[in-house]
C-alpha cells in the first residue's frame, strides 16, 4: 500500500516509520506545517528532517513555504479550538495531496505523539477522509514516543521544545524564569561580550545575552 505520511517533525517520525515499514507500507513523507513559527524554528525543523533522511532514507515531499499568514487566516487563535483548527488545516491539505497523487491512504505522525489530542486528531482525520474520499490509516503508536526521543537523541537530531505555533511557544515558556536578556545598554564592548556571555555583531548595535 502506498502511504502518504504527514510529518510534523523528525523526532515523531523516528520509531513509527520503522513500524509502518514492518507492516509492509511503502511510505512517502510530506512536510506541510504552516503552524510552525517563528521562521528560524520552521527552518530548524526542516533541517532536522533532512538530517534524519541522511540516516534513514525515506522519500519526503517538502513544502518549504513559511505559512504564517495562512495559519493566522485559518485558525481562531482567540478561541478554544485553535489546535483543532490547526489539525484540520494540515490534514485537509495532506488528504487532498494524497488523493490527487494516487496514494492509497494517508496518516500523520501527530497521531504518534503523546503530547497531541489523539482522539481529536483521529476524529478530524476520519472526517477529512470521508470528505476527500481517500482512506485514513489509523495507528496508535504513542507507546513508542519515548523510543522515538531516544533515537533522536542518539542520532543528535534536533528536538523542539514546543508544538509549533507562537501560542504553543508562549504556553510552554510562560512560567520559565531563565533570563534571556540582561544589560543596561543596547551597546556592549567586545571585552564585555567575551567575559560576560554577551554577543556583539561587529558594526551593529546588537546585544544578545543567554545567561
Amino acid at each position: 500500500m502506498q502511504l502518504l505520511l504527514h510529518i510534523c517533525c523528525a523526532c515523531c517520525l523516528c520509531a513509527p516509520l520503522d513500524e509502518l515499514k514492518k507492516e509492509g507500507f511503502v511510505v512517502t513523507g510530506l512536510f506541510y506545517n504552516p503552524n510552525i513559527h517563528p521562521l528560524l524554528e520552521f527552518r530548524r525543523r526542516i533541517k532536522a528532517l533532512r538530517v534524519f533522511q541522511e540516516k534513514y532514507p525515506i522519500k519526503i515531499i517538502f513544502n518549504e513555504e513559511y505559512g504564517l499568514r495562512d495559519f493566522l487566516r485559518s485558525v481562531n487563535y482567540e478561541g478554544n479550538n485553535r489546535c483543532a483548527d490547526c489539525y484540520t488545516m494540515r490534514l485537509d491539505s495532506v488528504a487532498l495531496y494524497a488523493k490527487k497523487h494516487n496514494f492509497d491512504a494517508f496518516t500523520s505522525t501527530m497521531l504518534f505523539s503523546k503530547y497531541q489530542d489523539h482522539e481529536r486528531l483521529k476524529e478530524i482525520s476520519e472526517k477529512v477522509s470521508k470528505e476527500k474520499e481517500i482512506k485514513f490509516l489509523y495507528r496508535d503508536y504513542r507507546h513508542l514516543s519515548d523510543h522515538s526521543i531516544e533515537i533522536a537523541r542518539k542520532n543528535m537530531i534536533y528536538r523542539q521544545g514546543y508544538c509549533g505555533c507562537v501560542f504553543s511557544e508562549y504556553e510552554r515558556y510562560i512560567d520559565t524564569t531563565r533570563e534571556l536578556y540582561k544589560g543596561n545598554s543596547p551597546q556592549c564592548s567586545e571585552k564585555e561580550a567575551s567575559s560576560g556571555g554577551l554577543r556583539v555583531e561587529k558594526g551593529e548595535e546588537v546585544c544578545d545575552c543567554t545567561r
